[in-house]
C-alpha cells in the first residue's frame, strides 16, 4: 500500500521528545510503500534546522538522497498548477502551499492515507494517523 509522508511524520520519527513521537514510530513498523515530495523535503529540512538540530537535518537529506524516505515526487508544471488550484480551495482552512502539493500529489497517485498530524489533510478527504 502506498502512503504519503508528511514532514510532521519525518520530525516525529527523528526528534524523540515530539508529541507524536510515540504514533509515529508505530507507524513507521508498519510495511507500506512511502511515496514523499520535494517540498515536504525541504519543509523538514527547514524544521530540523530551526530547532537547531542541523546535524540530524543533514542526515535526513543524505537518507533522501540515498532513497531511504521513500519514493520523492518532484514537482513539475502541470502538478505545480494542480496544487495552485487545491491552494484557491483550502487555504481558507489553512492548508499551506506545501500541503497543496502533496494533496495534488495524492490525487494523481490515487493515495487515500498520510502519515501525518496535520488535520488539514482530512479537510482535503484523506485518511491521517490519529492518537
Amino acid at each position: 500500500m502506498n502512503v504519503f509522508v508528511d514532514s510532521g511524520f519525518y520530525i516525529a520519527t527523528i526528534v524523540r521528545n515530539d508529541q507524536h513521537a510515540k504514533l509515529a514510530k508505530k507507524a513507521a513498523a508498519q510495511k507500506v510503500t512511502y511515496i514523499t515530495s520535494a517540498p515536504v523535503i525541504n519543509e523538514t529540512l527547514r524544521h530540523l534546522q530551526n530547532r537547531g538540530l542541523l546535524s540530524a537535518a543533514l542526515q535526513f537529506l543524505m537518507e533522501a538522497e540515498r532513497g531511504g524516505m521513500g519514493q520523492i515526487i518532484y514537482v513539475d508544471a502541470s502538478l505545480q498548477a494542480d496544487a495552485w488550484r487545491l491552494f484557491h480551495k483550502y487555504a481558507g482552512a489553512g492548508a499551506s502551499p506545501v500541503d497543496c502539493v502533496s494533496f495534488a500529489i495524492m490525487n494523481r497517485f490515487s493515495i487515500k492515507r498520510a502519515y501525518t498530524f496535520d488535520r488539514h489533510f482530512t479537510s482535503a478527504g484523506f485518511q491521517i494517523l490519529e492518537e
